[in-house]
């Protein structure tokens, strides 16, 4: 008979080998005297075992569907193979630093115009209205519209990593509210990979905006506007909002137990939590909203730290 344990390790063994099929796995059965059946991925010619056959069926699913669309072919080959393999770091940071679990693939489309001109008439064409920016996802196309600044084509490669933070918080975790999702995007703007790993560097522009301006909020009334006051609140302030939520995403990264806390509440938005963030930093930052502040002023006091390494 085959016991309970024995299957596990079937299981186990199967997937171990699951991730190697290119080389041949081959899985080895045999019964013992007392009638017990094993398995090993080792032959043993003494005993008489006979081979596992498994078939491995190819699956064409990607978590990340990649289409860059250069409308006038103002990029590089350099630049669209930076673009992936940067669209990829933001994927790589959701999936190994909050866990997102891609049961679907996230499409990212990117359409690249040439001039301003061209991607306000685009958008004026698609979406009936002109909005003021570099580049913005649009949810009902699935795509990342943008257009090359020319003076500054780092930049014009940083929107994309922006938008397509957009694209992936919108596939998974639709709830997520507007601060969390903007900040998000903002941080994705700087992600980069080493020898260690990912990191990111701190937006200069956001810390500045937020050290200087007198319209950033207390963190109980940013935290506790819905997602359509804090649109209307932020493009009435001049996006000081988005500076401010940029800011406070990279203070919660800096600190592992912060970065957790991040997690937390986007796997709740994952789930269909609609609940204010404020009411979710209470059930689930360590000591509530009140530790939330002080660690907040202490890090706008202390001016924080420059570069996190995940």
């Amino acid at each position: 008979m085959i016991d309970r344990i024995c299957w596990m390790r079937v299981l186990l063994l199967v997937a171990g080998l699951w991730g190697s099929f290119s080389a041949v796995a081959e899985i080895y059965r045999w019964t013992d005297a007392q009638g017990k059946v094993h398995f090993s991925d080792k032959k043993n010619d003494q005993l008489n075992q006979s081979q596992v056959k498994i078939k491995a069926h190819k699956s064409n699913w990607k978590k990340i569907d990649i289409k860059i669309e250069d409308v006038d072919r103002v990029l590089t080959p350099q630049e669209i193979a930076r673009i992936q393999g940067d669209v990829n770091n933001v994927y790589r940071f959701y999936d190994e630093v909050f866990f997102f679990d891609f049961y679907k693939t996230v499409p990212v489309n990117i359409r690249l115009e040439s001039s301003k001109s061209n991607y306000d008439a685009y958008l004026q064409r698609t979406l009936n209205k002109q909005i003021p920016s570099r580049g913005i996802y649009i949810q009902s196309k699935h795509q990342i519209a943008l257009y090359l600044r020319k003076e500054d084509r780092n930049g014009t490669l940083e929107t994309i990593k922006h938008e397509t933070s957009h694209a992936i918080v919108h596939s998974i975790a639709a709830n997520t509210p507007a601060w969390l999702n903007e900040g998000m995007a903002e941080q994705m703007e700087k992600i980069e990979v080493n020898d260690q790993g990912l990191y990111i560097v701190r937006g200069k522009e956001n810390q500045y905006q937020v050290a200087r301006s007198q319209q950033i909020l207390g963190l109980r009334e940013f935290l506790d506007l819905n997602s359509s006051e804090w649109r209307k609140t932020s493009a009435e302030s001049n996006y000081v909002f988005q500076a401010q939520a940029g800011e406070l995403v990279f203070f919660l990264l800096a600190s592992q137990v912060d970065r957790t806390f991040i997690s937390r509440i986007l796997h709740e938005y994952k789930r269909g939590n609609r609940k204010r963030s404020l009411y979710l930093v209470e059930d689930n930052f360590v000591g509530g909203m009140v530790s939330m502040e002080i660690k907040w002023q202490r890090w706008l006091d202390s001016g924080g730290v420059s570069k996190i390494q995940f």
